[in-house]
């Protein structure tokens, strides 16, 4: 799913407010599945997310990746997901075959330039399990600028099966704030609603 350009909202202080009040006990339910795909083998230009197969969580980032993202994309995983029920591992290669995929390969490249990053399961094991997915970020900084943690965080939660507030239950929108960086708000914690998603799950 891609993320596309950050936007801003504008809401008065007494509406924020109310909306944190009232959202931030209700839990919401935004890991995949909830409505309405199903787990398969995609490509950039058709594939969806799933659940990822385990709790064994391995990354490893493409050559083509710049090496100041590398960074970001080690340090938000390690604050943000290492926290949680998944085991995180970085590895030094990426395993493409075999019943040992490395679970999250990162890639830069050209996407349309209002979108920052975008995942989608390479190999699915089952209706909503996958043993791979993709993330590749968009490498034309001068279009959405400098990848950092909030699109990380973003694009990996997807990988695990996160979704955006239009595919929670119940649906909400995709600025709501137990969203997390899953939102399309420029946030860089993962938050407490997406941690006991995973928990969950993992």
């Amino acid at each position: 799913m891609p993320r596309l350009r950050r936007g801003t909202t504008t809401v008065t202080l007494a509406a924020a407010m109310l909306m944190v009040g009232t959202q931030s006990a209700v839990a919401l339910d935004n890991m995949y599945p909830n409505y309405d795909w199903t787990c398969y083998d995609g490509e950039m230009s058709n594939g969806t997310l799933c659940q990822t197969d385990n709790a064994t969580f391995t990354v490893w980032s493409q050559g083509n990746v710049p090496g100041g993202v590398k960074t970001t994309i080690k340090n938000t995983i390690k604050n943000q997901f290492g926290p949680t029920d998944l085991t995180v591992s970085f590895q030094s290669s990426g395993t493409y075959t075999g019943d040992a995929e490395t679970d999250l390969i990162n890639q830069s490249g050209a996407l349309p330039s209002d979108t920052i990053g975008i995942t989608w399961c390479d190999d699915a094991v089952t209706s909503k399990k996958c043993d791979q997915h993709y993330v590749r970020y968009n490498s034309s900084v001068a279009e959405v600028g400098p990848i950092n943690g909030s699109d990380v965080c973003h694009e990996t939660g997807h990988s695990v099966g996160l979704t955006h507030g239009r595919d929670a239950n119940p649906r909400v929108g995709n600025t709501d704030s137990r969203l997390g960086c899953m939102s399309i708000n420029d946030v860089y914690s993962l938050g407490s609603n997406n941690r006991r998603n995973i928990n969950s799950v993992y």
